[in-house]
């Protein structure tokens, strides 16, 4: 699944790495072209002053008063004098018998290259064409073939390799400890960030058909995300309208039928009182239809006045194994002509805090259901949970499934699609499941092994 956190969690530290890199690189580049600079500086420095104490002397050319750094035999600091045919003039005492390359520039724009010095020194070394000074006065007049002369000075560049590899070494381990930071940084700042949108997802995801007069704070979410919070009141907006329309509907139709279904019912008992034979069976038909349509009436009735907070709750203490006998008395015959093993597991002791009325009728629609969507034979089990305060109901099944849980507590809804035969209209778990959030508990269903449907209401208060 594709994350917008990820994504720019990822794009952020590899963009993070490429400036650091980038940064690092030109930090680098620059410092070590500055410390070249400078001493190439130096170099030259160290050039001039020879080229300052060289002098030609009735045609000879040479260096008095040498630097103390160029006498020593194991000294770091060499030079070369010599003309530009490659005759070596002189040279200092660290060179031994080596010779120093005879490269060259100006004095203005002198010649700098890296070399290899003798006893395996790295070196860098300056070379300059220049026009030594003359001693004597007659050496000013008299002309010679080679009138300049060559000067090399190369030094150790150990220190200097040493300090670029310090530079560098550093800026990789800031490198690599900024990039350990950043990862935690970035990661804070992203879910710092994106603390608004998970907090909207979770008001979402928490919104059901019942709170739908929920709105989302707009004013107090970030200027990204305040159109999406707009849009989405308006979208609550809308489905709130719809679901109240539907709630006035069926609350307006079960009122409206409730007259007419009890004229058709005493109309059916009066008739059926006077009539005899076929007509009487019709008439008991009759009856019984209406008796239907008002028992869907009542309950329809019912979830809306349980919807609209119109029912008045009394809690009270309820002994619940007499409450189980007295629901189970009326059924008891039916679940002896199917057969039905039934077990209860209800201690005698098990009170709780509620309101007796409604709990009867969520206790009375499960058992029903149980007793008559159980096939003949089948199991009927009714435990209660002292430790955890469930009552648990359960109930082999043989046309459900586990895809079908979603739709058990949706009004009217039936497994059989012909809504054919039975008492039941798919009402009584809707009826249940309002009543039981009323109560301040939640009734659930799950599948288990064996084809058992469990109904489990929690939690019931002691």
């Amino acid at each position: 699944m594709k994350s917008i956190r990820r994504h720019l969690a990822f794009s952020l530290v590899i963009g993070f790495v490429i400036l650091l890199g980038a940064g690092g690189l030109a930090v680098y580049f620059l410092t070590r072209t500055e410390l070249v600079r400078e001493f190439d500086a130096g170099l030259r420095a160290k050039a001039l002053t020879l080229i300052a104490l060289t002098s030609r002397d009735h045609g000879r050319l040479g260096i008095e008063d040498l630097p103390p750094g160029f006498q020593n035999k194991a000294g770091t600091e060499f030079f070369q004098l010599g003309q530009p045919d490659g005759t070596i003039v002189q040279r200092s005492a660290s060179l031994g018998s080596a010779n120093l390359p005879c490269r060259f520039g100006t004095l203005t724009k002198p010649l700098y290259w890296n070399l290899d010095l003798p006893r395996d020194l790295d070196g860098r070394a300056i070379g300059m064409e220049f026009s030594p000074q003359a001693d004597n006065e007659d050496d000013v007049d008299q002309p010679e073939p080679a009138s300049t002369a060559i000067i090399v000075v190369a030094t150790d560049y150990r220190s200097l390799r040493q300090t670029l590899g310090i530079l560098a070494t550093v800026l990789a381990a800031t490198g690599l400890l900024s990039l350990l930071a950043i990862v935690p940084v970035v990661t804070f700042s992203l879910r710092r960030g994106h603390a608004p949108l998970e907090q909207l997802a979770r008001q979402a995801a928490g919104i059901t058909a019942d709170s739908l007069q929920t709105r989302f704070p707009v004013h107090q979410m970030p200027a990204e995300l305040q159109p999406i919070t707009t849009r989405l009141n308006d979208l609550l907006d809308r489905l709130e309208a719809s679901f109240e329309r539907e709630r006035r509907f069926s609350a307006d139709l079960a009122h409206e039928l409730r007259t007419p279904l009890a004229e058709l019912r005493t109309h059916a008992e009066v008739e059926l009182k006077w009539s005899a034979g076929e007509e009487a069976e019709k008439h008991r038909e009759t009856l019984n239809i209406a008796l239907q349509m008002e028992a869907i009436v009542t309950r329809l009735l019912e979830i809306a006045r349980c919807e609209q907070g119109q029912l008045q709750l009394q809690f009270q203490p309820v002994r619940l194994a007499p409450l189980v006998e007295a629901v189970w008395h009326s059924l008891a015959p039916q679940a002896e002509q199917k057969q039905l093993n039934v077990r209860f597991a209800v201690s005698a002791d098990a009170v709780i805090e509620t309101d007796a009325a409604l709990f009867r009728s969520i206790l009375a629609n499960l058992l029903s259901n149980a007793v008559e969507y159980t096939a003949p034979a089948g199991r009927v089990d009714i435990h209660w949970q002292a430790d955890a305060r469930k009552l648990i109901v359960g109930n082999t099944v043989s046309d459900l499934s586990a895809n079908d849980l979603p739709y058990l507590f949706e009004r009217l809804w039936r497994k059989d699609n012909s809504r054919t035969g039975g008492e039941h209209c798919g009402l009584g778990l809707a009826v249940s499941r309002a009543f039981a959030e009323l109560l301040g508990c939640s009734l659930t269903a799950h599948f288990t092994e064996s084809s058992t449907l469990t109904l489990v209401l929690e939690p019931c208060k002691a």
